[in-house]
Parts: structure tokens; C-alpha cells; sequence
């Protein structure tokens, strides 16, 4: 079963520093007690492994978590622009476990 975990055109932000991810979407990750930072990888759709850090903030009222680790490499690699769409999903099977896939969808809308 094929879960998604995040569907959202990317900012500035996305492109030039990191990827912000919904808060509400961390159940799947379980960070041991007192870390901030865990490993993601995911597998795009030529089969390539890219490896990310999912972070948190040590401290404040809301965890704010972002990916970033091997990010900008993956913005840098994949061309990524303002406005293209990322999507990351979790697939869990009982025969591999649970396994992360990333993909773009390029921005298509012509500026006027």
C-alpha cells in the first residue's frame, strides 16, 4: 500500500535551502528520544536512492519539521524551479517492509 506523505509545489525556500514537511505527517518516523534529525531515503522513479535527513527543532511550541541532509543535491540534480511539484510517499509491503518513493511533477502553467 502506497501512502502520501507529502504533494506540494515547492518555494524559494524548498529550492534554496530545504524542504519544508507537514508536521502532521510524521507519525511514519520515530525518532529516538532526545534526537532531532533522522535518515530517509527514496527512490525516484530511474530507481536512484537519494538520501535525505528529516529534522525537527530541539525547542519551541511546534516541531516545524524540514528534509534536508542530501536535498539541494536532489534540487540541484533534478532542475527543480518554484512551483514544481514533490511528491514523497511510503510504501509498506510484508515482504520488503517500508520503503520511500520521490517524485516531480514540473510546473506546467505557462507565466503571462
Amino acid at each position: 500500500m502506497e501512502i502520501e506523505l507529502v504533494n506540494k509545489k515547492l518555494t524559494t525556500t524548498d529550492i534554496e535551502s530545504r524542504l519544508s514537511y507537514p508536521t502532521g505527517n510524521l507519525w511514519p518516523f520515530q525518532m529516538v528520544q532526545g534526537e532531532n534529525a533522522i535518515s530517509l531515503a527514496a527512490r525516484d522513479p530511474t530507481g536512484r536512492v537519494w538520501e535525505f535527513k528529516l529534522y525537527t527543532r530541539t525547542h519551541g511550541r511546534y516541531k516545524k519539521p524540514v528534509i534536508g541532509g542530501g536535498w539541494l543535491k536532489y534540487v540541484r540534480e533534478k532542475g527543480l524551479r518554484v512551483n514544481d511539484s514533490i511528491i514523497l510517499t511510503m510504501v509498506a509491503d510484508a515482504e520488503n517492509g517500508v520503503s520511500h518513493n520521490i517524485r516531480v511533477e514540473p510546473n506546467t502553467e505557462l507565466a503571462i
